[in-house]
C-alpha cells in the first residue's frame, strides 16, 4: 500500500522495499512495484558486502543516480536493461537502519531536487512502523494478575445436635424421670399384733 501511494504521488513506475534479515546478515526483498524478473533476481541476490548495500545499510547514506546509463559503480544492469533512467535509494532509518527504500523512473523529468528528501521522509515513516512491529513481537504477553487466595473462614465448627430418640409410647416419654416411692417405716402396730399372737399360742399348748 505504501509503495502504491509512493508511485502515485511521485509518478514513478518503479519502487521497492528491502528489509534486513539479521539472522542471515542479508537483505530481503519485501515488496516491489515495476520490477522485471531480472531486476528482482539482481536485487534479491545482493548481500551486505556489495557497494550498494554497504553504502545504504552500512553507512546510512542515500544513493542518487541521475543517469543509470553512465553509472557502473553499483551494478544495477537490470535497471538499465528495463529502460529506467534514474534511481534513488535511501535507508529505512530510525535509531538504526532497518532496510532500503528505492525508486526509479523512465522519465528523466521526474527526478527533482526535493525527490531524495521526500523519499527520506517516507523511509523514516516506514522505519518507525517496522520498529514498532519488532518491539510488539518481542514484548511478552501481559500476565494475568494473580488472584488473592480466599481467606479461610474463622467460624467455629458447628457441633451437630444429638438426636433424641422418640418413643411411640406416649405414656412413657423418653428420658422421663422415674419416680421413686419412699418406703415408710412400719409403725408399732405390727409388733404389737405379733406379740399378742405369740402369747395366744403359748397359752394353748
Amino acid at each position: 500500500m505504501t509503495l502504491d501511494t509512493l508511485a502515485q504521488v511521485l509518478k514513478t513506475e518503479c519502487c521497492w522495499v528491502q528489509t534486513i534479515n539479521s539472522r542471515k546478515h542479508s537483505l530481503h526483498l519485501a515488496a516491489n512495484r515495476g520490477f522485471t524478473p531480472e531486476m528482482q533476481q539482481e536485487i534479491s541476490a545482493m548481500d551486505m558486502s556489495q557497494p550498494f548495500s554497504e553504502q545504504i545499510v552500512g553507512l546510512g547514506n542515500e544513493i542518487i543516480i541521475p543517469d543509470l546509463s553512465n553509472d557502473g559503480s553499483y551494478g544495477l544492469s537490470s535497471f538499465r536493461s528495463a529502460g529506467y533512467k534514474w534511481l534513488v535509494a535511501v535507508p529505512l532509518m530510525t535509531y538504526r537502519v532497518h532496510g532500503v527504500l528505492g525508486i526509479a523512473s523512465r522519465n528523466k523529468k521526474r527526478l527533482r531536487k526535493e525527490t531524495a528528501d521526500l523519499v527520506m521522509v517516507i523511509a523514516g515513516l516506514i522505519g518507525t512502523a517496522l520498529n514498532k512491529a519488532e518491539l510488539s513481537q518481542k514484548s511478552p504477553a501481559p500476565e494475568k494478575p494473580e488472584q488473592a487466595p480466599e481467606k479461610e473462614s474463622r467460624k467455629d465448627p458447628v457441633t451437630p445436635h444429638e438426636e433424641i430418640p422418640v418413643s411411640s409410647d406416649k405414656s412413657n416419654p423418653p428420658h422421663a424421670p422415674i419416680e421413686k416411692h419412699a418406703i415408710k417405716p412400719a409403725d408399732g402396730t405390727f409388733h404389737k399384733h405379733a406379740h399378742k399372737m405369740k402369747s395366744f399360742r403359748s397359752s394353748h399348748h
